[in-house]
């Protein structure tokens, strides 16, 4: 377990680089996020940095305003700052669980100051994670995650924040194994290995598996692959997205592979729709399936956008239709700040944008930052991903 103490902070450091100011930390009393706080208050401690933990009250459990207040206790006797969030209605299952907690989350690090947020994910929520995916058909690269470094999942809450996992190379067994060494005592969620819900069943078929080395050997083939694949997709955004101040992006040209050429499509429609729910991928293929086909000006919707074919690749703004048109988390329709005194007016955005754009005040547009955001993510996880396999 010695490796373990040594190897996290000098992790946790690479994964800091260029983040100034509090660092936040969720944490909800299990063994993986409660083992990464003391790692992380170590990490704090030895740097001066501010570590804010941020622990979620679901009210999906009888038990769990207790563990949620039992984890603010425990980061106090360490002399961290901690905030108790709470979902207003309790979720009724467990992915409307996971955006709520996300959206808590991300709200409670921006209030705090923090563009950092640590998360608890074990090389073991990988291997869930790369079986479960794979039933419900992904492809082998996609079923590889979570990555090293990744942008918050949630829109506008989640706005310039990254999330990162420093415990990826290390199981579930080992940080429960070095808890019991200290003598520190975590809470077990019973729905975590209850067989109603998929992540319990493909546990309990984890733990019945005669080898996992085989399996091991393929997750990190797969996140090679999707580290390449991630290079690939920061280097596209780099190269072919361009954003004008009004708003409106434009694929210059598209890669060679249809492959980048989904995924580019895909990444550049939910940034200008403003919001954080991915294009259908079948909706997507079916669109550009004919896109050669196309005539030069041809305009779609798809994802909340319009897409209209160039002479070498797509202009995209706002669907008008789907604008919604108010500030919310600091942001109108997620694609707008205000900007007094050196932003845009409303009479000068441009025909196609026209009337997707905030009527009154001045404003800056925040598509072309999130696209930044996110390459230069996808980039330096991918380089950490290669680091981990070496």
């Amino acid at each position: 377990m010695r490796q373990l103490i040594e190897h996290i902070p000098e992790l946790i450091d690479d994964m800091a680089t260029g983040s100034d100011g509090p660092v936040a930390i969720a944490v909800s009393g299990g063994s993986d996020s409660l083992g990464l706080m003391l790692l992380a208050h170590r990490w704090a401690s030895a740097r001066s940095r501010k570590l804010v933990v941020l622990t979620v009250d679901h009210r999906m459990r009888a038990e769990s305003a207790a563990e949620a207040d039992h984890v603010c206790k425990l980061a106090n006797e360490l002399g961290l700052e901690a905030r108790l969030l709470a979902c207003a209605v309790p979720p009724t299952s467990q992915s409307e669980a996971r955006q709520a907690r996300h959206r808590l989350l991300a709200t409670a690090a921006r209030e705090a100051g923090a563009g950092l947020l640590f998360i608890g994910h074990t090389r073991s929520d990988v291997e869930e994670t790369f079986l479960m995916r794979l039933r419900r058909g992904s492809s082998l690269t996609r079923a590889a995650a979570p990555s090293p470094l990744s942008v918050s999942p949630v829109w506008p809450e989640g706005r310039g924040l990254t999330l990162a996992r420093p415990l990826l190379g290390h199981r579930r067994s080992e940080i429960q194994s070095w808890l019991t060494e200290n003598k520190i005592v975590w809470f077990t969620d019973p729905s975590n290995d209850s067989v109603s819900y998929e992540r319990g069943r493909v546990r309990r078929d984890l733990r019945s598996l005669t080898s996992r080395h085989a399996l091991a050997n393929i997750i990190d083939d797969a996140a090679v692959l999707r580290a390449l694949e991630d290079r690939k997709l920061a280097d596209d955004i780099r190269r072919h997205v361009a954003v004008d101040a009004a708003g409106l992006v434009q694929i210059q040209s598209m890669p060679e592979r249809q492959s980048s050429v989904l995924r580019l499509v895909s990444t550049v429609v939910l940034a200008a729709s403003g919001g954080d729910t991915p294009v259908e991928q079948s909706k997507l293929v079916a669109a550009l399936a004919e896109f050669d086909a196309m005539a030069t000006g041809h305009r779609f919707t798809l994802g909340g956008a319009w897409l209209q074919k160039t002479s070498g690749g797509l202009l995209i703004g706002r669907d008008p239709g789907a604008v919604q048109a108010r500030w919310s988390d600091g942001l109108w329709d997620g694609r707008y700040v205000m900007e007094d005194g050196t932003g845009l007016p409303p009479d000068t955005a441009p025909y196609l944008v026209r009337h997707a754009v905030p009527t009154e005040g001045n404003w800056r547009e925040v598509i072309s930052g999130r696209l930044h955001h996110l390459a230069a993510m996808l980039e330096r996880s991918a380089k950490m991903q290669s680091a981990l396999q070496a």
